[in-house]
């Protein structure tokens, strides 16, 4: 194989794949770190719901994870990490819609 292959599945052992993997865990542990310091501060919920969606990116690898010690088959490896890909999607609209409609229509009513 050459220098950027493509590894396996389910217990391949590929590195080059742990490599990423285990990068995009810490990313994604740091972007919810982030997201809940902001949470905090804000109060919201569309920073909650931005918290929400980072976590569903951070559980991600975390299943990759999961898939590569065997504890989850493939085919669940590839049906959760699509899940997860829908929640991420629906909970980042539902931010934006609620920050930009919800929101908005509150802070004109006085509330």
């Amino acid at each position: 194989m050459n220098a950027l292959s493509i590894g396996g599945h389910a217990g391949g052992g590929s590195l080059d794949i742990a490599a990423v993997v285990g990068l995009s865990a810490v990313a994604g542990a740091v972007l919810c770190g982030l997201a809940l310091l902001a949470y905090r501060q804000r109060g919201t919920r569309a920073y909650l719901l931005i918290l929400l969606a980072l976590t569903a990116l951070f559980a991600r690898p975390l299943i990759a994870l999961l898939s590569e010690f065997a504890i989850v088959s493939a085919p669940t490896h590839h049906l959760l990490e699509h899940a997860l890909d829908t929640l991420f999607v629906l909970l980042v609209l539902g931010a934006v819609y609620y920050a930009r409609t919800v929101e908005k229509r509150l802070d004109e009513e006085g509330l």
